[in-house]
């Protein structure tokens, strides 16, 4: 019961935009092992073959989860490969411009 509080509380502080340097590191790293190959180190990719995800619109989280869930043109579904809380910390760090943005 307690993890799930935990999760929902991270969950509720992710949606509104205030992420912590840690979560920033953790959807970092989760990043790396899961997106860079296509989206780039860093996010920093030409844009051209696949989404630039440093102008992603911070306020479409919902479109966020679900291009992560079900895959959107060329990238596949991850529902079945990350969790909830990892999608969470993808966020952290797309939805902070890689800890560059508040």
């Amino acid at each position: 019961m307690r993890s799930v509080l935990a999760c929902a509380a991270f969950a509720a502080q992710a949606q509104a935009g205030q992420f912590t340097s840690e979560q920033i590191d953790r959807g970092h790293a989760q990043f790396d092992r899961t997106c860079a190959q296509c989206h780039g180190r860093n996010m920093v990719n030409s844009g051209t073959t696949v989404y630039d995800l440093r102008r992603f619109p911070l306020d479409d989280r919902e479109r966020f989860f679900h291009s992560v869930s079900e895959g959107k043109g060329n990238m596949p579904s991850f529902k079945d490969a990350l969790t909830r809380e990892q999608m969470e910390l993808l966020w952290c760090y797309v939805g902070s411009r890689g800890g560059k943005e508040p």
